[in-house]
């Protein structure tokens, strides 16, 4: 897939993260009071309450997503390296594969203690449920004799849903209203499946870093006599939320680059969508004094005009002011939700700037709240992984802007073409223009001009 940042280092970055938020969770809960003058504690944590069975239990769960992308690499690798390759060394790459790299980890992994969590893998994991889903109805269709037994077998052992490769995939740009509604359709679905994926990771990280080392506090001592753990519920809660909020963000940037949003945006260019309007009125004649044509599922509507549905309601046809056609259903919700995410080019990555933005706001005002030293320790730390984050949407943001301005230079171009002419999206106008390193500098000035005014003005006056 191609995404900003490979596969691999991804998901160890988000690996460390999550180490990260579970070491800042032992420390609050098994927290010393070593900063007395009088205190009998060398070390700022109770080390002989973590029990290292649990640790390694929750370690390996939290990188169970980082041995499978290695796992995948492995593959890839040893795949690559195979291509018009003798039998001998094909089946060497593959001994070296299994033998010293797939049976070890996969030894590590079954001697763990990942398997012992049925119960929290069937709840969390959708695609296990998913494939229960597909499986029960394919069954009930063999039942009912609409297939055979070799397509329920087919179907049950289908992969589950995958996301769109970038890398193969391209925006059709298409005049056929029935191709561009289904190119809407699989887009769609993609953008949700990518968004459970994220949600997955942030709630799965949260609930495996923060939450279950407060569920396994030990509240006796290895011989047996009763101790108290002083655990803040309300604090736990909220350092839960902010985990979890801080990975689906993680996530989200990089399953959403920019490459993937401007296939989103062209594909919402050539959607348009529809405005309900008032339908046609009847005068004193007994005639309306208009008459809408009904809606035609193959035709491509322009800007402004009304087409009537079957249940009698009018809508208005509202194109992208690039390409002035509308290809969309009338009343389709799903078509109305994609143009309004997706119409501009910027809506989605300023969503996710202002969400980061304000998850950083909310994190400084703990901290302004806080009096507690080890708060303050992992909220400055878990803090520095969210300001890494706004930098990359910044700079994102940034890039989206000057090519969206460089994009207006191609309007006049554009609406003189004929319809089946493909939009051009962020890459042809960076690939293609020659003025867009000219519209970057005037844009770098102008952004940078008032900051600069401003300083000259403070020091003129501190003189």
């Amino acid at each position: 897939m191609q995404f900003t940042q490979g596969e691999l280092f991804f998901e160890c970055t988000l690996f460390l993260y999550s180490v990260l938020a579970l070491f800042l969770q032992y420390l609050n809960i098994y927290k010393t009071l070593w900063w007395l003058p009088k205190s009998y504690w060398h070390y700022s944590m109770k080390f002989h309450l973590i029990n290292p069975y649990f640790l390694s239990c929750v370690g390996l769960l939290l990188g169970w997503r980082v041995t499978k992308c290695f796992w995948k690499t492995i593959t890839e690798l040893v795949a690559t390296l195979a291509v018009d390759q003798s039998t001998f060394i094909q089946s060497t790459l593959t001994v070296i594969e299994y033998a010293i790299v797939k049976t070890p980890l996969m030894t590590l992994i079954i001697t763990s203690f990942l398997f012992s969590l049925i119960l929290y893998t069937v709840v969390f994991y959708s695609e296990l449920i998913g494939k229960w889903r597909r499986f029960r109805k394919s069954f009930g269709e063999w039942s009912r004799g609409d297939i055979d037994i070799a397509q329920l077998i087919d179907r049950s052992v289908e992969p589950p849903p995958a996301q769109l490769d970038l890398d193969s995939v391209l925006h059709m740009c298409s005049a056929n209203p029935v191709q561009i509604r289904e190119e809407v359709s699989l887009l769609l679905e993609d953008m949700y499946l990518r968004l459970k994926r994220s949600l997955f990771a942030g709630v799965s990280t949260a609930f495996l870093s923060i939450f279950l080392p407060c569920v396994f506090v030990p509240y006796k001592t290895s011989l047996g006599i009763s101790q108290k753990v002083l655990v803040d519920e309300a604090w736990e809660s909220e350092l839960c939320i902010v985990v979890a909020l801080t990975a689906f963000s993680l996530y989200i940037t990089y399953l959403m680059p920019l490459n993937y949003l401007d296939l989103l945006h062209r594909s919402a260019v050539h959607l348009g969508t529809w405005d309900q309007i008032e339908g046609p009125k009847i005068g004193q004649t007994g005639q309306a004094n208009w008459a809408p044509s009904p809606w035609v599922a193959q035709c491509l509507y322009s800007d402004g005009e009304t087409v009537q549905m079957p249940d009698g309601r009018c809508y208005r046809a509202r194109g992208s002011p690039a390409l002035k056609t509308v290809a969309a259903e009338p009343g389709c919700p799903e078509h109305d939700k994609f143009y309004m995410l997706c119409g501009r080019p910027c809506t989605l990555i300023n969503g996710i700037c202002i969400f980061e933005g304000a998850l950083i706001v909310t994190q400084f005002w703990m901290l302004v709240l806080t009096t507690d030293w080890q708060h303050i320790v992992t909220l400055v730390l878990l803090m520095f992984a969210n300001y890494l984050l706004l930098a990359k949407l910044f700079k994102d943001k940034v890039s989206s802007t000057i090519l969206v301005l460089s994009k207006s230079f191609l309007n006049d171009r554009v609406r003189r073409q004929p319809m089946d002419v493909c939009y051009r999206g962020f890459s042809d106008i960076k690939n293609g223009h020659p003025k867009w390193k000219t519209i970057f500098a005037v844009s770098f000035c102008s952004l940078f001009a008032p900051l600069s005014f401003f300083f000259v003005k403070k020091l003129s006056k501190g003189r």
